[in-house]
């Protein structure tokens, strides 16, 4: 026996196959890296093909890249069908995959921000969502995690970023209502809301504006930020059978914030 083998925590992953939308960087990597640990074979999708190269390096043999665009419905529902058509089932879905316009204070916000970041980040969800529970109940079930945020609990911390804290709200709105439809189908729906982690975006912050980096580790009762890995680990309970009977509440990271 290898040791990766050895080190594995949910043996039951192994063959299964996982999509991690959003999976070249942050959140989304480090989950995508945690399921091929596990034995899974991994489908990251994004817009980014020179991005995807880096992550697969990462990644390791048994993972592949199908470019997306999780905004556009067509191209959702064309990524879903192919990882049926060359895998023959989809087991577990991640939907990180989110971007939003300029964050303005409400008052002065442009009606297109708003749209682009609902879109980004809440209708996406719905419209992966739309596609995977199709395809996990022709399979017999599966299990899909939702990435929201603590923004999808409480208001956002600093002005401009209402349209954000909506559609995070909104993400849990539609994790709570989809897991009651398919509860007893063999579907389990969820989602993770974590705090303030270290990934490229929050790190070019800290690094652009120490006054940010002050405001934000106060925040944390923890005392530092969170990690992708941590987010990770969580998703991957989530999707494990061990998280048997959790579905539609939301698992919250946070180093103790929402506390």
């Amino acid at each position: 026996m290898s040791q990766a083998t050895m080190t594995r925590r949910y043996p039951e992953m192994e063959g299964k196959v996982a999509l991690v939308t959003g999976g070249t960087s942050g959140i989304g990597l480090a989950t995508a890296q945690a399921f091929a640990h596990e034995g899974a074979t991994v489908i990251i999708a994004s817009r980014s093909e020179k991005r995807s190269k880096s992550a697969l390096k990462v990644i390791g043999e048994k993972a592949d890249w199908i470019a997306c665009d999780v905004t556009n419905g067509g191209q959702v529902e064309r990524l879903v069908a192919s990882i049926v058509e060359r895998h023959g089932r989809l087991d577990y879905a991640f939907n990180n995959g989110g971007s939003g316009g300029a964050g303005r204070p409400v008052g002065n916000m442009s009606e297109d921000a708003w749209r682009k970041t609902i879109d980004g980040y809440l209708t996406s969800a719905f419209l992966c969502m739309r596609h995977e529970i199709p395809a996990m109940l022709a399979n017999g079930g599966g299990v899909i995690v939702n990435n929201s945020s603590v923004d999808g609990l409480r208001g956002y911390p600093f002005p401009g970023g209402a349209a954000y804290a909506a559609a995070k709200h909104g993400v849990l709105g539609l994790t709570r209502s989809a897991a009651l439809e398919y509860a007893k189908s063999g579907l389990r729906i969820s989602a993770i809301c974590p705090g303030w982690i270290d990934t490229p975006p929050v790190h070019g912050g800290i690094k652009r504006d120490s006054q940010f980096a002050a405001s934000i580790i106060a925040q944390e009762p923890i005392g530092r930020l969170g990690t992708a890995s941590e987010v990770a680990n969580g998703v991957l309970w989530l999707c494990s059978d061990a998280a048997s009977f959790a579905l539609g509440s939301p698992l919250i990271l946070d180093g103790g914030y929402m506390a």
